[in-house]
This record gives C-alpha cells, sequence and structure tokens, in this order.
C-alpha cells in the first residue's frame, strides 16, 4: 500500500478505495506531503469539506504559510459555513503574507472577495458583520 496505488485507485474511479488507502498511509506517516494533497483533491472531487480541511489542516503543519493550503482552507471553511474561523486564517495569512510575491497577491485578492461573501452572508443572515 502505497501512493502509486493510491493515485492507481483514483484513476480507476474507486474513490473510496483510494480515500481507504490513503488514511491508512496517513496514519502511518502523517508528514506524508503527498498522501495529503491527494486527500484534499479527493475530498473536493466528492464535495467531502470536511475531508479536505482534515488534509489541508495537516498540511498547514507541513507547509506554513503556504498560499496553495491558505486559499484551501478559506474554501473548505466557508463552505462549512466556519466563518469567524475563515476569517482568523485570512488575517495570519494577511499578517505573513509578503506583498510582491504573485501567489501572495493571488491569494491576497481572493481573500478580499471571500471577507465580502462572508460578510454579505452575515449580514444576509441578520448577523452584525463583526461577529463570528
Amino acid at each position: 500500500m502505497d501512493i502509486r496505488s493510491a493515485k492507481l485507485l483514483l484513476e480507476s474511479g474507486d474513490l473510496d478505495g483510494a480515500r481507504k488507502q490513503l488514511l491508512e498511509i496517513v496514519e502511518r506517516d502523517p508528514s506524508s506531503e503527498r498522501a495529503w494533497l491527494l486527500l484534499v483533491g479527493l475530498g473536493f472531487r466528492t464535495n467531502d469539506a470536511n475531508l479536505s480541511l482534515q488534509a489541508l489542516r495537516q498540511l498547514e503543519k507541513i507547509r506554513p504559510r503556504d498560499a496553495f493550503v491558505v486559499s484551501g482552507l478559506v474554501d473548505c471553511l466557508i463552505q462549512l459555513e466556519r466563518y469567524g474561523e475563515a476569517k482568523e486564517v485570512i488575517r495570519a495569512f494577511s499578517d505573513a503574507a509578503v506583498p510582491g510575491t504573485p501567489a501572495h497577491d493571488t491569494v491576497l485578492q481572493e481573500h478580499r472577495r471571500a471577507l465580502q461573501f462572508i460578510n454579505d452572508r452575515l449580514e444576509a443572515a441578520g448577523k452584525s458583520s463583526g461577529s463570528p
């Protein structure tokens, strides 16, 4: 059981088998970046935001301040309507981002749109935009 065989399962359409195998891989080796990345993709592919979020949280430990990871975290948290957490991730990345770095600039721009979306959602729900 390795990444190669998990990828073959994904390619053949056996998403449940791939998920099981990838989860076994990361249980054995929590630092397996490739397995976590595949789990992120599998979560998005199967509309399982919780799986993607779990994998992204682990990747965040391995790749702190990574623009891809932060972007995915915000997307997952918004899908799960965990707006307060999404705002925290956005705030932390804004503090750590290096302006002029293309990936960071792109994510910062995405985050501005995400904050507007969150604030619109909270306002529509009758909540003040300052509450989580």
